[in-house]
C-alpha cells in the first residue's frame, strides 16, 4: 500500500522532469557543500535515472572538502565519480540540479546568475528572493532526499542497479538514524524498496571505515572542552580537519545521560561551523539555529527538528571579533532551548583533564570466604566481647600444695628474701645480723633514714647434701 502511494507521489513529478530534460544534452547534479551520504546519493539517483531515460550525460559536482572517512569510503566503494565546481564551470551544463538544498540557503557554490533548473530538498522551504526554479521540489514528509528520488525511480518502474540502490539506502539510512529519526511512511517504503537490492558487502565497509589519527585527537578535545548547561551540551573543538567533525562530536554528545540538547562548534578554512542536535520533540533545531545565525546576518544555516547547521565566514575579521561571533551564537542557542549559559559544569573535571601520569588503581583486599555458620559464630564472639561486664566464672575448690595467682612467688620475690636474709638465691645458709634502711618523710618535709636491725634466722638449718 505505502509503496502504491510513493508511485502516485512520484508520476507527476516524473512527468514534469522528463518534460525539462527532454532534448538537453548534459546534466550537472550539484551537492550542497562538505556533501553527506545523502545529497551525494541523491545527485547520483537522479543522474542515473535521466540518463536511462532521456539519455543525459550526468556530472556530480561539489563545493568544500570531502573528508569524512564514511563518505570517501561510500565514494570509492560505490565507483562515484565527482567533481569540484567553480563558478565558471556552470556554464557548461544544459541542466542544473540542486539537491538536498535550497539556492537561499546559501550552502553550495551556484553563482547568483546562474539559477538552477531543478531542485530536491526535504527541509522546510525557504522564501525564495529571485524566480522559481522549473522542476521545484521542495519540503513535504520526507526524512531524506534520497526517498524523493526513490519515488521517481518507482514511479519509472525501473530497477536500479546495485550501486545506486545501496547509495541511495545508505542515504535514508543516515539522514533518518535507520528510519529512527523523522522517518515518515514514504522513508519506510523506500527502505524497504531497497533493502533487498543492496550489496550487503560494500556497505558494511562504509559504515565501519578505518580514521586518522586526527579524529580521535579532535574526540580528545571535544570531551576534554565540553561544558553542561543543565541538560545541553555544547563543545568547542577549535580547528578541525574537515567540518564534519563537527556533525559526529555533536550526535555522539547526544548520547551523554541526561542530557537532551548538543551543539559542537569548529573552526575551518576562515569559517566557524556548528552543528546542533536534539531529542525534544518540542523544539525546531532547524528553525533556531536558522533564526539565530541568519536572523543576524552572520551566515547560513540549515536542517529540521532533530538536527540542523550553519556556516559563519569569519574572513577578515579580527581575533576579537571571532571570538565575540562564537560567544554570541553559543550563548543565543543555549537560551533557546531553555537553559542559563552563565550556569554550567564541566563534564570532566580538572583533576582528570590535568592528570598525564598513567597508574594502576590500588590493590584491592580480597574478601575472605567464610561459611554462613563461621559468619554467625564470628558475629556471636564478637557480641560477647563487646559486653561491658565480663562473663562470671565458676570458683573451683583449691587443692593443697596447688600454685595459685595469689600464692605463686616469683623469682624477684625470692631474690629480696634471699637478700634481706643474707644468703644467696638457691643458698641454706643463715645470715648473720644484718640491718637495712627504711625512708620516711618527716614533718619538715626532708626524708628520714632510720636503720633497723634484723636478727639472723632462727629456723633450724636444713642438712647439706654434700654432708
Amino acid at each position: 500500500m505505502a509503496l502504491e502511494e510513493s508511485v502516485a507521489r512520484g508520476r507527476p513529478k516524473l512527468k514534469s522532469l522528463l518534460e525539462l530534460s527532454c532534448g538537453q544534452q548534459s546534466l550537472l547534479a550539484q551537492t550542497h557543500d562538505y556533501p553527506d551520504p545523502d545529497t551525494i546519493a541523491s545527485a547520483m539517483g537522479l543522474g542515473w535515472l535521466l540518463k536511462e531515460l532521456v539519455g543525459i550525460e550526468p556530472t556530480i559536482g561539489y563545493g568544500g572538502v570531502i573528508e569524512r572517512a564514511e563518505n570517501k569510503t561510500m565514494i570509492k566503494q560505490l565507483g562515484i565519480r565527482m567533481r569540484r565546481m567553480s563558478p565558471a564551470d556552470f556554464k557548461k551544463f544544459d541542466l542544473v540540479a540542486l539537491l538536498d538544498t535550497q539556492p537561499e540557503v546559501g550552502n553550495h557554490c551556484i553563482p547568483p546568475e546562474r539559477r538552477p533548473d531543478v531542485v530536491f530538498d526535504h527541509h522546510f522551504p525557504r522564501e525564495l528572493e529571485g524566480p522559481e526554479p522549473a522542476f521545484f521540489d521542495v519540503g513535504g514528509e520526507y526524512g531524506a532526499t534520497s526517498t524523493k528520488i526513490v519515488e521517481l525511480i518507482v514511479a519509472a518502474d525501473v530497477c536500479p542497479p546495485q550501486d545506486v540502490a545501496t547509495a541511495l539506502f545508505y542515504g535514508i539510512k543516515t539522514d533518518t538514524q535507520n528510519l529512527a529519526r523523522d522517518a515518515s511512511e514514504a522513508d519506510v517504503a523506500a527502505y524497504l524498496y531497497l533493502v533487498d537490492k543492496v550489496d550487503n558487502r560494500i556497505l558494511a565497509e562504509i559504515e565501519n571505515p578505518q580514521v586518522p589519527l586526527d579524529y580521535f585527537r579532535v574526540f580528545n578535545k571535544a570531551i576534554t572542552r565540553a561544558k553542561i548547561y543543565g541538560k545541553m551540551i555544547v563543545s568547542d573543538l577549535g580547528e578541525v580537519y574537515t567540518p564534519d567533525l563537527c556533525a559526529e562530536v555533536a550526535d555522539r554528545l547526544l548520547q551523554v545521560e541526561g542530557v537532551r540538547h548538543a551543539l559542537a562548534v569548529g573552526w575551518h578554512e576562515e569559517s566557524l561551523f556548528l552543528s546542533l542536535r536534539t531529542r525534544s520533540r518540542v523544539k525546531n533545531a532547524g528553525k533556531i539555529l536558522h533564526g539565530i545565525v541568519c536572523g543576524a546576518d552572520l551566515g547560513t544555516a540549515g536542517g529540521h527538528s532533530p538536527m540542523a547547521g550553519a556556516r559563519i565566514p569569519v574572513h577578515g575579521k579580527s581575533q576579537r571579533s571571532r571570538m565575540d561571533i562564537r560567544r554570541q551564537v553559543v550563548n543565543g542557542v543555549v537560551q533557546a532551548f531553555g537553559e542559563n549559559y552563565r550556569n554550567f559544569s564541566r563534564l570532566l573535571s580538572k583533576k582528570e583533564t590535568s592528570s598525564h601520569a598513567i597508574s594502576p588503581p590500588p590493590p584491592k583486599e580480597k574478601a575472605s570466604k567464610e561459611k554462613p555458620d563461621d559468619r554467625r559464630k564470628r558475629t556471636r564472639s564478637d557480641e560477647v566481647s563487646n559486653r561491658s561486664d565480663p562473663p562470671r566464672t565458676s570458683k573451683k575448690p583449691q587443692s593443697k600444695g596447688e600454685v595459685t595467682p595469689k600464692n605463686r612467688v616469683t623469682k624477684n620475690e625470692v631474690r629480696e628474701s634471699a637478700a634481706s636474709s643474707g644468703t644467696k638465691a638457691g643458698s641454706t645458709t643463715p645470715a648473720t645480723k644484718k640491718s637495712r634502711t627504711r625512708s620516711s618523710l618527716a614533718p619538715n618535709g626532708r626524708t628520714k633514714t632510720n636503720r633497723v636491725s634484723i636478727a639472723p634466722d632462727r629456723r633450724e638449718k636444713t642438712p647439706s647434701l654434700s654432708a
